[in-house]
């Protein structure tokens, strides 16, 4: 019955209740709206900081430019190169400063080269050594192209062969020595375009031999310093005389002539704490294809566990689970294997030592292949991945390879790398700055985060804005239609109480009827505005502030869409934000209530006639 009364009373202010509705229904979705950006923004940001990584590449800056002159005997000049030449070398330790918070690194990866004939490489191997004794058919100086005889194939390949005359130019040695008939001589041999102004070569023979410095050991110790070898660059050939093979120089000979196996199978094994820090899986332009990454407890624990290529498998018969013997001769702490090991070639890396004798195997482990990975390998190319590359957990190299070093260089882009959380490059960036070090350069990759973040940012306070109004609407219309509905409305109080109905009673009479319009207001306006916040955000959402083109390649927009429509008719945002209007209108409401009830009946009729 005072149900019924009290909507009879709201019928009888029909233009009053229309206003309030819909009044109720604008600002409770206004309110809701922004409520669903909110939503909407806070749960993509934590499905993209999953799909995102933050990762920084470290080169330091070269202290002066050094000029290389390489005699070119077709020209008859010296070509000028130029290439980067540093004082000293900046140790990663400057990275770990007060403030640094890393996630992952920072790392600078080596490269260790892996002999085991057991295995096919991919393409063959990457070597083109050949060692030969050879003898010329007359007193020649070799500054231009004159006519070598095999004598012995000490190391090559099957289409050279004892008695074979060769085009022979010493063409990278400005004062070459000269050559005697009737001697013979041991060299290093590289297969090279010949001279095009050359008379004696046919239209179809413009290649000739030239000598290649092989002796030369490249070793430097722990520390990256220089370690003297008596063999010096420059020397490009030896005679050899009788027991030429027992002196010191013959031995060394001997010795490089032990690892024409090992130039054919040896491949880059590369030492990570996070596989993605190397920007080939980063960009995209390699991924696991099979089996799965390394765990944390792998990179932690130093696991023998190891990541190898689908070619490199095939041509094997590897398969995940799988193990396979890495036994380490040499480590680069200079180079990226993808600069050194590419489908152009491998630049030849002696492999002895300044004491003349092949490096020793410094560590041989057998590793469980956990995964395998797929992309583009091999290009020579030092951000890439190199041909046959294997991948291991940093930490599971436990032995010193202090003896074993072949090259040691700055900090290069290439190896040396970190990653960081998502959104802090500018925090990051401040605080680096602030150490002072002008020679190291960082270059941040985001996978497009930071103009994601900007636009997530804006929707953020778009969202906010929309609540603070739709909060102050609410209020407004709550307070206003309360004054309306219930404190205007003392006269009817006034007239009920004096017929005999309790406080109760009246007080239910009149909070009847707003609490249901207030209920069906702010049940209609929150539905209303978060379905209308899931339609504007998938619509503008993914286009404005989500582009695949800056993306790592782990996520895709159709995920990035998928997000908001699995969840539906959003029924909880629904009923928390109505819930809450429908609080805040009973509070009030109740308040204007009780100020009616607490004045006397009659006290209020006498105002009324006043």
């Amino acid at each position: 019955m005072i149900i019924k009364n009290s909507i009879r009373q709201l019928r009888r202010m029909k233009g009053r209740t229309c206003l309030f509705l819909l009044l109720l229904l604008l600002a409770s979705g206004l309110f809701s709206l922004g409520r669903g950006f909110q939503a909407i923004n806070r749960r993509n940001m934590e499905a993209y900081e999953d799909s995102f990584m933050t990762i920084g590449t470290v080169e330091q800056k070269a202290d002066t430019v050094q000029e290389i002159l390489d005699w070119d005997a077709g020209i008859k000049a010296y070509r000028i190169y130029s290439r980067s030449a540093y004082d000293s070398y900046v140790p990663l330790s400057v990275l770990d400063f007060e403030g640094a918070e890393y996630l992952s690194g920072p790392e600078k990866r080596v490269f260790y080269g892996a002999y085991n004939p057991e295995y096919v490489m991919y393409e063959g191997g990457l070597s083109s050594t050949i060692i030969v004794e050879a003898t010329p058919l007359e007193d020649v100086v070799p500054d231009h192209p004159v006519k070598l005889k095999l004598t012995r194939v000490l190391m090559g390949p099957s289409d050279l062969w004892e008695g074979l005359s060769i085009i022979f130019c010493n063409h990278y040695d400005p004062d070459p020595e000269m050559l005697y008939a009737g001697k013979t001589y041991i060299m290093s041999l590289q297969n090279r375009p010949g001279h095009e102004n050359e008379k004696q070569f046919s239209e179809d023979n413009k290649m000739e031999y030239a000598p290649w410095p092989v002796l030369q050991s490249d070793q430097v110790g722990p520390e990256g310093e220089a370690l003297r070898d008596e063999v010096e660059d420059g020397d490009f050939y030896d005679e050899v005389t009788e027991g030429f093979y027992e002196t010191r120089r013959g031995k060394r000979w001997m010795e490089l002539l032990g690892t024409w196996d090992y130039t054919n199978h040896i491949f880059p094994v590369t030492g990570t704490d996070n596989i993605h820090l190397i920007m080939a899986f980063y960009n995209g332009d390699a991924w696991i294809s099979s089996g799965r990454e390394f765990t944390d407890e792998e990179y932690e624990n130093g696991e023998k566990v190891c990541l190898i290529g689908e070619k490199f498998a095939r041509a094997n018969g590897l398969e995940t689970g799988d193990s396979i013997r890495l036994p380490f001769l040499y480590a680069n702490h200079r180079s990226s294997a993808g600069s050194r090991f590419g489908s152009s070639g491998l630049g030849v890396t002696p492999l002895l030592n300044t004491k003349g004798e092949c490096y020793p195997v410094f560590e041989d482990s057998s590793y469980t292949i956990v995964g395998m990975y797929s992309g583009n390998t091999g290009f020579k190319d030092a951000y890439m991945l190199g041909h046959n590359e294997i991948l291991i957990p940093s930490r599971s190299v436990k032995n010193s390879d202090a003896d074993n070093i072949v090259a040691w260089g700055p900090m290069l882009g290439s190896t040396t790398s970190f990653q960081i959380k998502n959104g802090t490059i500018k925090d990051y960036l401040e605080k680096w700055n602030r150490q002072g070090i002008d020679n190291v350069e960082i270059t941040f990759y985001d996978g497009g985060y930071t103009q994601l973040e900007a636009g997530m940012e804006n929707m953020k306070q778009i969202s906010r804005i929309l609540v603070v109004m739709g909060l102050v609407l609410i209020l407004m219309v709550l307070l206003y239609f309360t004054w309306l509905f219930i404190i205007r409305q003392g006269e009817r109080t006034a007239v009920e109480r004096c017929l005999g109905l309790s406080k109760r009673k009246c007080f239910l009479s009149l909070f009847t009827g707003i609490f249901l319009l207030t209920a069906c207001g702010s049940a209609a306006g929150c539905a209303a505005g978060n379905l209308l916040s899931r339609q504007i955000a998938g619509g503008i959402g993914p286009a404005s502030y989500y582009d695949t083109s800056y993306s790592n390649g782990t996520v895709s927009r159709t995920e990035a869409e998928q997000t908001d429509a699995d969840d539906g008719f959003p029924v909880w945002d629904t009923v928390w934000n109505a819930a809450g209007i429908l609080l805040a209108g009973s509070l009030i409401s109740g308040a204007g209530i009780w100020l009616n009830l607490r004045a006397e009946p009659m006290d209020m009729l006498g105002r009324r006639e006043e």
